[in-house]
Order: C-alpha cells, then sequence, then structure tokens
C-alpha cells in the first residue's frame, strides 16, 4: 500500500490510506499490528484533502500515535495454552486446556479457570473456543441487563428491546432509528460497572435519539456511576478488545 507523510516540528510522520464503506463523514487514525499510521477515510475524499486535514491536527496524529502505541505494549502476546491469564467480567482467569478425545469440545468457567476442552490442543482451536464462549456468555448476561435497566424506565414499557451481538474495533454499543441495540461481544471481558454503563447509554438512546443536555440528564438519572465506568473504558478499552 502507498505511503505519504505529513510533518510535525521535525519529525515526518508516514501513513498509509484506506476506505471502508462504513466511514462516510470523517477520517479515523488507526494502528496497525506493526505500530504503522493507518488513515480510513470517506471513499469521496480526496487525497489532498486527507493530507490537508492530517497536516492541520499534526499536534493530534501525534498524540493519538504516542498513545496508540504505548497501548499496542500494553496488550499481551496470547499463546492461547493452560496458565494464560484472559479476562472476564474484569477479572483474569487462568485457561485450563484439556485434550479429550470422542468428547464434543465446549468452553466453561469452572474452578476458577475458564476450561477448554478440544480433541487437538492448538492455538486457532482454543481460541475459536474461547471467543464462542465469551459471545455466549456476553448474549447471557447482556439481555439479562438490558432486561433488568429496561423494567427500570418508564420509556420502554418494561420491556427489552431487540438486542444483537457484533465485534467492533471502536464501538461498544449502538442503538438504530428502529429501537434495536447492538452490543460488542468483547464488552463482557470489561468489569460489569462497563457493561451496565454501555446498556443504560444505549437504552437512553431510546428515549433521546442523541447526545443533548436532555440526554446526559437521563443518563444521570438512571446511572449514576456513568463517568467513572466511562473513563475506565477509555483508559483501559484496548485490553478488553484484544483477543
Amino acid at each position: 500500500m502507498k505511503l505519504y507523510s505529513i510533518n510535525y516540528k521535525e519529525q515526518v510522520i508516514n501513513y498509509e490510506v484506506s476506505h471502508r464503506p462504513t466511514i462516510t463523514r470523517r477520517i479515523h487514525l488507526e494502528v496497525s499490528d506493526e505500530g504503522e499510521l493507518r488513515v480510513v477515510a470517506p471513499r469521496r475524499m480526496s487525497r489532498r484533502a486527507i493530507q490537508k486535514t492530517l497536516q492541520l491536527r499534526a499536534q493530534h496524529v501525534v498524540r493519538y500515535l504516542l498513545r496508540a502505541r504505548a497501548q499496542q505494549q500494553d496488550l499481551a502476546d496470547y499463546r492461547y495454552v493452560s496458565g494464560e491469564m484472559h479476562l472476564f467480567m474484569g477479572q483474569r482467569y487462568p485457561l485450563e486446556i484439556l485434550e479429550q478425545q470422542g468428547k464434543r469440545g465446549k468452553a466453561e468457567l469452572a474452578d476458577g479457570k475458564i476450561r477448554i476442552i478440544v480433541l487437538e490442543s492448538n492455538r486457532d482451536r482454543v481460541k475459536s473456543r474461547l471467543e464462542n464462549w465469551y459471545r455466549r456468555q456476553a448474549q447471557l448476561h447482556f439481555a439479562q441487563q438490558l432486561t433488568f435497566y429496561s423494567k427500570a424506565v418508564p420509556w420502554t414499557g418494561g420491556q427489552a428491546p431487540p438486542m444483537r451481538l457484533r465485534k467492533m474495533k471502536r464501538t461498544w454499543g449502538s442503538c438504530s432509528s428502529k429501537g434495536v441495540i447492538t452490543l460488542n461481544p468483547h464488552l463482557v471481558k470489561a468489569p460489569h460497572q462497563c457493561i451496565d454503563y454501555v446498556i443504560v447509554h444505549e437504552i437512553c438512546h431510546l428515549r433521546e435519539h442523541n447526545h443533548s443536555k436532555a440526554f446526559y440528564r437521563l443518563q444521570e438519572q438512571v446511572y449514576p456511576g456513568w463517568r467513572k465506568a466511562k473513563t475506565l473504558l477509555m483508559n483501559r478499552g484496548h485490553v478488553f478488545l484484544h483477543l
């Protein structure tokens, strides 16, 4: 992929450009696994416009790069072997990998460990079992909390809205104009207060589909601890998203 560059003081910052159908308004910054800057831009945005935008915000770009690269160093290099620690509901649990012939593979939380049973242990198979387990746990716990908070507010009529799960790189949740709440299954690795905050945030969007003062008053009323939970997600979200 072709590289471009901007300058900040005496520093040259190289970047590559990619496009995604979901990016339609503003550019997004990402860092590759190698620590290189990737700019995701709307398809109709010209290279010159991208360059101008980045150069005008060069200081912000440098700060983003420093923070993103520091976060990458904070991430574990998972090998998916017994004894390796993985997050669930804000706690770290060791993996216990068991090879059992003639039994269907499964994963469960048992005896303080995330136990994964496979026919043959290898990285991809264990990772797949773990991902599927996270998704099942997310489905169960999110649905439970969605029901709880839907009954606690008057505008849902006591009924939980439709929910779906979708892995996302940046977003923890969203609420469609039709009232469907989408949640990121990676959120199940975060502490319970972060999960509740995201769910309440989306439930409040059923009433106020914006981020107005009225929305934040509503969120404060339903979940007063949302600021602390939001800060935790902002500071540690990259760890919860890592698998």
